[in-house]
């Protein structure tokens, strides 16, 4: 009963504005999740406006950022494997030493990100904005 409650209050405080960052067309209960326990898989936060959140080290592992903006946002060590970020915006963003194998960030703008340390195996960029990135070479990469 505590949980339902606690979930409840923090939807009515989202559509209160209390959260105003968090206002969006993902899964109350997933952004509740990603904001008290700094984790959430396979959670479905497509849409979120999580502009500017401290998500170091955050277990995102196959969530759903589709459409997602996470401008500023510091995913430093964060888990995003096989995560989909399809179109999600990611400007100045830092994913330093961030996982992102498997990943989908097809069409995702990743301007000035930093991608120092990152583990890019298998990710999909086609279609990705890469100007201004750090610690990966678009070239040797194919990323062009």
């Amino acid at each position: 009963m505590l949980k339902q409650m606690t979930v409840a209050t923090a939807v009515g405080l989202i559509q209160l504005g209390i959260f105003p960052n968090l206002a969006c067309s993902a899964n109350p209960e997933h952004l509740l999740q990603l904001q008290t326990g700094n984790e959430c898989r396979n959670c479905d936060l497509s849409g979120a406006d999580l502009t500017g959140l401290d998500l170091r080290g955050a277990d995102l592992m196959g969530a759903n950022l589709r459409e997602a903006t996470l401008t500023y946002a510091n995913l430093m060590s964060a888990n995003l494997t096989a995560a989909d970020l399809q179109n999600a915006i990611l400007i100045e963003t830092n994913l330093f030493s961030a996982n992102l194998s498997y990943a989908n960030l097809s069409g995702t703008n990743l301007l000035d990100a930093i991608l120092v340390s990152a583990n890019i195996t298998g990710t999909d960029f086609t279609g990705a904005v890469l100007q201004g990135i750090s610690g990966i070479e678009v070239r040797s990469q194919g990323l062009e």
